[in-house]
């Protein structure tokens, strides 16, 4: 079980200069983000909504994007990737490769058939670690919320740090299940196929131009588009240097 020791802890939030209160610039990154929450709620298949990275580590710069991580009810999958990808492009808040301030990055979402990122980690995976520590929750339906957690707790000790996940549920602003969305539900399936069919080929092309990064999933349960994930580099940089020097 990975363990991470409050030494530990202390250095990585040095070595990424997480800040204990987010400066002006995050809160307005905030203020937007709850702004497209109350949207967001609404996309059919959502079950829970995450601000992750930066954002939630309170590390941001100006130029900073806002990482979003999405959990989708089982066989919802792309239907809530292409609803969510559609809202943020039509108001030209999307992230693009050259446009990162500001904008929304749309790279991880998973269903609730993949709570667990054990089958992701790395050893010794410092970064996933407070990754999932420091989320923050948004939007929480069907206590999603704590399934993951608990999914997580069993390979991760966390024991030590049930304050932070307290205060993380300060931050979420929409629960339960609007009525348009579970009547919209009992005909989803349609859709779901159709979305599948035409993006998933596309999908996979795009990331054999990508010379199949290592970090990419593309599965029934997980779509992760982190083609330049730094966990490796962190650990071992954390490891080897910054935590002896601390």
């Amino acid at each position: 079980m990975l363990k991470i020791s409050q030494t530990s802890h202390e250095s990585f939030q040095r070595y990424l200069k997480m800040k204990k209160k987010p400066q002006e610039h995050e809160e307005k990154l905030w203020r937007k983000v709850y702004k497209h929450a109350s949207f967001l709620r609404f996309i059919p298949g959502i079950l829970l909504v995450w601000v992750w990275n930066s954002l939630s580590m309170n590390n941001c710069h100006k130029g900073s994007d806002i990482d979003l991580f999405i959990i989708a009810r089982k066989n919802r999958l792309w239907t809530v990737r292409v609803f969510t990808t559609l809202y943020f492009s039509l108001l030209w808040l999307r992230k693009t490769w050259n446009n990162h301030a500001g904008k929304f990055c749309l790279s991880f979402f998973i269903t609730e058939d993949a709570l667990s990122f054990k089958n992701i980690a790395i050893k010794n995976d410092i970064y996933l670690y407070f990754w999932i520590l420091y989320m923050k929750p948004i939007i929480n339906k069907d206590n999603t919320y704590n399934r993951f957690i608990k999914e997580n707790k069993k390979w991760c000790n966390f024991s030590q740090y049930q304050d932070i996940f307290e205060s993380n549920l300060s931050y979420i602003q929409y629960t339960g299940v609007p009525y348009k969305e579970r009547f919209f539900h009992l005909y989803q399936d349609i859709p779901e196929g159709i979305f599948k069919s035409l993006f998933l080929s596309w999908t996979k092309k795009s990331f054999q131009k990508l010379w199949k990064p290592f970090w990419v999933i593309i599965s029934d349960d997980m779509l992760k588009f982190h083609n330049k994930d730094r966990r490796e580099e962190i650990r071992d940089i954390f490891y080897s240097s910054f935590e002896e020097k601390y």
